[in-house]
């Protein structure tokens, strides 16, 4: 449980679901309960798995192509709670308009049942360097 790279490990399980498109695996990376919280750049915020599932089956529905590179990583771990900061550098394309922004990103992970998921994704979009 105590292992830093167990929670990068599940970080990435996070962007390879959301750059697969896949909400199979999305739900799998989610604590999928009322006390998961999702705040998208756009700023607005989500509570509760039901609410979270519903955004991202949207937003992959009207998604052809996704690509999220994230550098800058770092990791907190304190006992059963552990957070990771860093950069996404996205791209998607929606219909045939390719689209590219940069965030900054906090997901917040919990261990239960023997993994770690995702209970925080909070992203904010920063100006290009």
């Amino acid at each position: 449980m105590t292992d830093p790279d167990q929670v990068l490990e599940a970080n990435l399980k996070f962007y390879f679901a959301l750059e697969s498109l896949d909400l199979d695996l999305m739900e799998e990376v989610w604590a999928t309960d009322g006390s998961a919280c999702c705040i998208h750049p756009s700023g607005y915020r989500l509570t509760g798995w039901e609410s979270i599932r519903t955004n991202w089956e949207q937003i992959f529905k009207n998604t052809t192509f996704m690509r999220v590179d994230v550098t800058g990583v770092s990791v907190e771990l304190h006992g059963a709670v552990a957070w990771v900061n860093c950069f996404e550098n996205i791209t998607t394309s929606v219909g045939n308009q390719l689209q590219r922004a940069r965030a900054c990103a906090t997901n917040v992970f919990i261990f239960e049942d023997d993994r770690w998921m995702l209970a925080l994704h909070h992203a904010s979009i920063i100006s290009a360097e």
